[in-house]
């Protein structure tokens, strides 16, 4: 004999299904780009085309002899196992403005650390898509995702980023914001 009752779900599977929606929809908001204000990356190498070129900018001017010794030597150093700093470590303009603390070679890559920060007078979101770096070969080594750190005027966020490189000798840095009209230059190694 059939009984009056539902096969439907029960309420104990009806709560799992609830609980389990919201913990993904939290997982979500918490992974989301916007809400983790350190621009950390794994970067990935991409071809050097003429149009990736031109994304990294112009090759750099020759410098004197002085300030090219020193630059030998940081990749000296660098290519020792030390971590270095460049020999310019700050690039800004009047909205954003770049400290590299240091560059070493990582199990895995180049390990880039330093601070951004927001030197406007507006909110200022940088993704870190806005990064590229060239190194001596003209292999441009782009994000590969959408992470930003939405920055209010006069804050910093952490900059931690891994290229897939090693031992390079010359490593070029554009950081390229065209909404805020931001286009930093900065040669990091060579």
């Amino acid at each position: 004999m059939i009984s009056g009752r539902s096969t439907g779900p029960s309420p104990i599977v009806w709560g799992l299904f609830i609980g389990l929606g919201l913990i993904v929809l939290i997982s979500m908001r918490a992974c989301s780009p916007d809400s983790e204000q350190t621009l950390r990356s794994r970067f990935a190498a991409t071809s050097a085309t003429q149009e990736a070129q031109q994304i990294a900018g112009t090759p750099a001017i020759s410098l004197p002899e002085p300030i090219q010794s020193l630059g030998q030597t940081t990749v000296a150093r660098f290519q020792g196992g030390q971590a270095v700093v460049p020999s310019s470590p700050t690039v800004a303009d009047t909205t954003l403005k770049v400290d590299i603390q240091s560059i070493q070679q990582i199990d895995g890559g180049l390990q880039i650390k330093g601070l951004v920060t927001n030197v406007g007078k507006t909110s200022l979101r940088v993704p870190l898509s806005a990064f590229r770096f060239t190194d001596q070969n003209g292999t441009v080594y782009a994000s590969q995702g959408d992470a930003a750190a939405t920055l209010p005027p006069g804050d910093k966020t952490p900059l931690d980023l891994t290229l897939p490189i090693e031992n390079p000798t010359s490593l070029q840095m554009v950081v390229d914001i065209p909404d805020a009209k931001v286009r930093l230059e900065m040669k990091l190694l060579g």
